[in-house]
């Protein structure tokens, strides 16, 4: 048991490394083995195919994503507490684990058809999140989907810049920062 989870390990940090690198597309399965270090009936052994691995990294990553965003949403008072633990949660996730947190904010495009409402979703979280507090009156009235798009566009794009070497150092340094920058667009 220990053995096949370590070679699922295996194979999923070889994954993401090279999908970072090379795209989904630009990887093949055997590259995949041959990063990973095993043979092709080990990979076999754990998915069907590299479609079906590309999938699992992107929606176990999403929906823990929005299951941890959720609770630490909750767990705050106000509008500005919400943005500083919602951002600084995903930054530090990112200075945590950039091939993974990388990978599903850079591959989200390809996999956003297949989720469904029964999968924890960010932008459900979010969305959630700002209409309620356009309903209590912390945040402006405007269209909760266009906020929406706003908070997790500043907060990808800000990753994406990490990754490109424009943003230097950890992202976490830079939460406050950029949460603050949020609250100044959407306080009432």
């Amino acid at each position: 048991m220990q053995r096949g989870a370590a070679t699922k390990e295996h194979i999923d940090r070889a994954a993401l490394r090279l999908f970072l690198r090379k795209g989904i597309d630009g990887t093949s399965m055997r590259d995949v083995v041959k990063e990973a270090g095993i043979s092709l009936g080990a990979f076999y052994n754990h998915y069907r195919s590299k479609d079906e691995l590309a999938w699992t990294l992107f929606s176990e990553e999403w929906s823990g994503i929005a299951i941890e965003m959720r609770r630490r949403i909750r767990a705050e008072k106000t509008l500005r507490g919400r943005l500083r633990a919602l951002v600084g949660y995903v930054f530090g996730l990112f200075d945590a684990d950039p091939d993974q947190t990388g990978y599903v904010f850079f591959s989200r495009h390809l996999h956003l058809r297949q989720v469904n409402v029964r999968l924890p979703n960010p932008h459900l979280v979010i969305r959630l999140f700002l209409t309620n507090a356009i309903a209590r009156g912390e945040a402006q009235k405007m269209d909760p989907e266009i906020a929406t798009q706003a908070v997790m566009g500043l907060v990808i794009q800000i990753i994406d810049a990490r990754m490109l070497n424009l943003i230097k150092g950890p992202l976490a340094a830079r939460a406050d920062e950029a949460a603050d920058m949020l609250h100044r667009m959407l306080k009432a």
